[in-house]
């Protein structure tokens, strides 16, 4: 197993188009194993459906992917991340705050079409 990777909810939604670039990147992934989810992606993910049918489908896959938890310092971090670029005048949602968090403890790059994530300075990114 090579490194985590965070995989953010636009890029899923590519994915789920059938976007060939992030397909290719997201399958060769899932196969290495570096493929991780968070809660917040899952939320959004099941948030964006349109019927029962993709709902379901979308849960079982969701299920097959390792999850990593938020624990209480994510939160703290999240916070802190949120705190400081509201200083720099920058506002992202705290979805994305708590994301980061989570990728920053654990060591995982995020891949993302969002912009807003090259504003948390600890964030290794994936260009999307």
């Amino acid at each position: 197993m090579s490194d985590k990777i965070i995989i953010d909810t636009s890029i899923w939604i590519e994915y789920f188009k059938n976007n060939t670039k992030y397909v290719s990147f997201i399958e060769e992934n899932l196969n290495l194993e570096n493929i991780y989810i968070v809660g917040p992606i899952i939320s959004e993910l099941l948030h964006g459906v349109k019927t029962e049918k993709e709902y379901s489908m979308l849960f079982q896959s969701i299920t097959a992917i390792p999850y990593l938890d938020c624990i209480f310092e994510d939160w703290i971090k999240a916070g802190s991340i949120l705190f400081n670029l509201k200083k720099k005048g920058k506002i992202i949602p705290l979805t994305d705050a708590i994301i980061s968090a989570v990728a920053i403890r654990v060591g995982a790059s995020i891949i993302t079409l969002d912009q807003h994530f090259k504003d948390i300075p600890e964030i290794k990114l994936i260009a999307g």
